[in-house]
């Protein structure tokens, strides 16, 4: 769509410019802004615009795409779901999107709620993506099954539906999945998880290895594990090996940490942004 196209509220998420980063009790009031579920559609266009996408970050209008995605959440627009999940796919370069997408879109995705889960479960059964493209839906349907009590146990069942595939699935597909499922202590998990760290499928440098995942979830003490050092290579984009000291008995710390990281880093990038 074009500028002129936007209803005048919508006009305004193109000249609001560099927002900063924050939970949801941080965005702006978009429905204060004028905005409506009558403008549903033109938001979706704007989230899903790549010309948006392709501006320099000094270009006020660079930033519209998070406002809108922000605006669909707040608004619970289901319709939003399956063109954000599909924009996601888009963006696989190191410049900055992707990150921003990973860390703000499962937000957007809990905020739609129970309605989304569907779409999520079909996402994340979809094998022809990367573990990397289906990253996005599992880390929704986690925050979803701990926002709505009532889904919990449809969002782990879906879970665990993937993770009884690990012999198919790409390891760091599976390191998610582990991810999400010790994240809402699923014990009954726990053997399917120990079968596939015993067959080689699980990339550990997400949540470390078996024995990380045993004293994440109670079943061993700190003491009875070792201290490790990890490989970070390939996601410091490294030439060669980077390896650094990993504190296994600490999994929430380790976690957030990390999410911290990638979100000063795709700051970093998206500011950097250049026009092509």
């Amino acid at each position: 769509m074009e500028i002129a196209d936007y209803s005048e509220p919508l006009i305004q998420l193109l000249t609001q410019g560099e927002y900063s980063w924050g939970g949801v009790e941080s965005w702006l009031d978009y429905r204060a802004l004028g905005i409506t579920e009558n403008d549903i559609p033109s938001l979706i266009a704007m989230a899903t615009n790549d010309d948006l996408y392709e501006l320099d970050s000094e270009a006020a209008e660079g930033w519209a795409p998070v406002h809108a995605w922000r605006a669909l959440g707040q608004l619970q627009a289901e319709a939003a779901v399956m063109p954000l999940l599909q924009q996601s796919l888009k963006y696989e370069d190191p410049e900055g999107w992707r990150d921003w997408m990973m860390t703000e879109l499962p937000t957007v995705l809990r905020m739609n709620g129970i309605p989304a889960i569907p779409v999520l479960a079909a996402w994340i059964h979809d094998r022809t993506l990367s573990g990397w493209q289906r990253s996005i839906p599992i880390e929704g349907l986690d925050m979803i099954a701990k926002s709505y009590p009532e889904a919990t146990s449809d969002c782990v069942a879906i879970l665990q539906k993937e993770l009884a595939q690990f012999e198919a699935n790409d390891p760091e597909m599976n390191a998610f999945v582990i991810g999400s499922l010790v994240d809402l202590r699923v014990m009954e998990a726990v053997p399917l998880i120990e079968q596939a760290f015993a067959a080689g499928k699980v990339d550990e440098l997400f949540n470390g290895d078996w024995d990380d995942i045993q004293v994440s979830l109670g079943l061993k003490s700190a003491d009875e594990v070792p201290r490790k050092r990890y490989d970070l290579h390939r996601s410091l984009g490294e030439p060669e090996f980077v390896s650094v000291e990993f504190d296994t008995t600490n999994y929430e710390r380790q976690k957030a940490k990390k999410k911290a990281k990638r979100k000063q880093q795709a700051d970093a990038r998206r500011k950097n942004r250049k026009k092509k």
